[in-house]
């Protein structure tokens, strides 16, 4: 594995470089205090620092900044100067440093809020520094193409609204990890315009950049990615912080007149995103591919194959190990599903292929040592009743049958919360409708609970409702919220023990849609914003919003609030990209890609959702969906 502290110097290091940033390899303290460990001052009562609050500025080029902190203490009852007798550290040694004396320095390579803390005997005295970072020139990976003075061709008084630029993607209210890299800005050009302006105007950081009119091959518009330098600054100087402002300005290369975009609003949560992401391709070489969150590749790389199974079959919908060393995936698709057990460490099937025991889909526990499958498609005529089957994760075979007294189970997830019971969600179908796992009828979503070492008796969580189909439950890593789909059937209301039609059959239907609830009690609700349609939609609600996927961790939005991103695959407008095509024309016309999406899930009866944006690594002309995520990514040999 890769160090993820190691990266994050070494991109601020390359930032600096590339901005021509005054930087001084001697300032990087790491760990923010060049005094060492904890102080103790005899009878010391409290601690004072001064100011509280303070802001510097920090450019491209500019010198660095410093501000000189001062504490005070009661000690035995007197007033003291202590600011060379405390521990001082600051909570982004990226930003700046702090000495000994309580002199802060900037490191010149990102702007940001940064908490200066003094302590001794356990006692401490925080305040408030703000970074500022500025910088305004053309974007470093398109400077040979930008006028020198492009600045100056953007000050003209005449406001046309036909050069007005059209923001198309991200879409407003988007939350961003801020070390996810290769973010789009979409637009299209105006009247007559050949030079424009992108800015990005936030708490941490204003950056504004000139650039050209770029596009791919077929894409009527243009798709602007940022330079990783000024990527990199906009993210880490207003992570965790608030809302970041983007406008683009348009004009010809006289400046004769300029035209303004709309603004849209992105944000970027505090704490980098973490893991690795499996996730199926399915158009073309069908494969599961996979993502490392803190690795420097470009681009995802395939992992399984058919050369994996009997060389011909492909493998599709898969689980991961939450620690990432394991992978099961059925192969073949409906009516097939046999299991290809697989050991990432090793890079080698655990056992040979396929496993005594079919299952269509399947989930890991906790601590990977077991998973739930099931295999409804073996029943005669396709109807009646499916338990749920425990595996070992080690030999491939079913240790336990769960009756579910009648129910016919689908798409299990088993709880990964690491304190609490443990539950397993599934998708409770139409036990008299002729269906396959892949495509239920009628669906519900029910729990089991281990309690005692038994599993419960089924619970009733989401009900069946005719002419609805609700499907693929997923259980947060706090062990209570719960997302799933659902889709409304629109040729018409299936009966009872009627197979459902194309609309609302769980297979890439058009108005699949991720709800939330929890185990607790919540009441069901859409997640609205990260169900809507973006600029490029046009108003279109049918996105096929399908397969959602909690990430493994609770992680930090900003200060006070807590984050879980969560996946799911769309049909939707990737900006001025379309979708790609469909691995198959049987269910849909239209194929997907994954979208992220962060939820805060302290928000109340609040739609804790923010607006999606497109995973800027996936390769966007294949069709991809179904992913899965693991804590860390694991190469396997060499």
């Amino acid at each position: 594995m890769i160090n993820l502290m190691s990266m994050k110097t070494l991109s601020y290091l390359f930032l600096a470089c590339a901005l021509g940033c005054a930087f001084s390899p001697s300032n990087l303290q790491m760990n923010g205090n060049s005094a060492g460990g904890p102080r103790t001052i005899p009878g010391l009562t409290s601690l004072t620092i001064s100011p509280t609050s303070a802001q510097v500025n920090v450019t491209p080029g500019g010198a660095q900044q410093t501000q000189q902190y001062r504490v005070t203490g009661i000690v035995n009852g007197q007033v003291q100067d202590l600011t060379s007798k405390v521990a001082w550290s600051v909570s982004r040694s990226s930003i700046v440093a702090i000495d000994g004396n309580g002199l802060a320095t900037t490191l010149g390579t990102t702007g940001g809020t940064v908490a200066v803390t003094a302590s001794a005997n356990g006692i401490s005295a925080t305040a408030t520094l703000v970074v500022y970072y500025t910088f305004t020139g053309a974007d470093p990976g398109q400077a040979n193409n930008v006028p020198s003075d492009a600045a100056t061709k953007f000050t003209s008084t005449t406001n046309d609204p036909t050069r007005a630029p059209g923001l198309v993607y991200p879409n407003d209210g988007v939350l961003l990890p801020p070390n996810m890299t290769g973010i789009e800005v979409h637009f299209t050009p105006g009247n007559s315009n050949t030079l424009f302006q992108v800015s990005f105007v936030g708490p941490g950081a204003s950056i504004t950049t000139f650039v050209r009119c770029t596009a791919p091959n077929g894409i009527n518009g243009c798709i602007y990615l940022p330079d990783p330098t000024i990527w990199s600054a906009v993210a880490l100087s207003n992570a965790g912080l608030g809302r970041v402002a983007v406008t683009v300005k348009g004009t010809d290369d006289n400046g004769s007149a300029v035209g303004t975009s709309s603004t849209i609003h992105i944000q970027f949560a505090r704490d980098n995103i973490l893991g690795a992401l499996y996730y199926w391709t399915t158009s073309g070489s069908t494969a599961i591919v996979r993502w490392d969150f803190a690795g420097t590749t470009s681009k995802p790389a395939p992992y399984l194959t058919p050369t994996n199974t009997d060389g011909k079959t492909c493998v599709g919908c898969h689980a991961l190990a939450p620690k990432g060393d394991k992978l099961v995936a059925s192969a073949g698709g409906q009516d097939d599903g046999r299991l290809l057990l697989w050991d990432i460490s090793h890079d080698m099937a655990l056992q040979p292929f396929p496993l005594a025991q079919k299952s269509q889909f399947e989930s890991w526990n906790k601590d990977g040592t077991q998973f739930v499958g099931v295999y409804g498609d073996s029943n005669p005529n396709h109807t009646g009743p499916s338990n749920l089957m425990i595996f070992d994760g080690t030999t491939g075979m079913v240790t336990q049958t769960i009756d579910l007294g009648g129910l016919r189970a689908d798409h299990p997830d088993w709880s990964k919360n690491t304190s609490g019971p443990e539950t397993i969600a599934f998708t409770s179908i139409d036990a008299t409708a002729p269906t396959t796992d892949q495509r239920p009828s009628t669906g519900g979503i029910d729990t089991i609970r281990l309690s005692g070492g038994a599993w419960g008796a089924p619970q009733t969580l989401v009900p069946s409702e005719l002419g609805k189909n609700r499907y693929y439950p997923n259980i947060a890593p706090d062990g209570n919220l719960l997302v799933y789909d659902e889709s409304t059937c629109t040729s018409g209301t299936p009966a009872a023990g009627q197979a459902p039609d194309k609309s609302c059959d769980g297979d890439t239907d058009a108005t699949a849609t991720v709800f939330l609830t929890s185990l607790s009690g919540l009441s069901p609700r859409p997640l609205t914003a990260a169900n809507s349609p973006g600029i490029a939609d046009n108003g279109n609600t049918a996105l096929t919003n399908s397969f959602p996927k909690w990430a493994p961790f609770v992680q930090n939005l900003d200060e006070m609030n807590k984050l879980i991103w969560l996946t799911f695959s769309s049909t939707r407008q990737y900006g001025l990209r379309s979708p790609p095509a469909p691995a198959s024309h049987d269910e849909t016309d239209i194929g997907t890609l994954i979208w992220m999406v962060g939820i805060n899930p302290g928000v109340g009866n609040n739609d804790p959702s923010y607006t999606a944006f497109c995973l800027p690594f996936q390769d966007v002309t294949t069709s991809n969906h179904i992913a899965q995520w693991t804590q860390q990514f694991i190469m396997g040999p060499g």
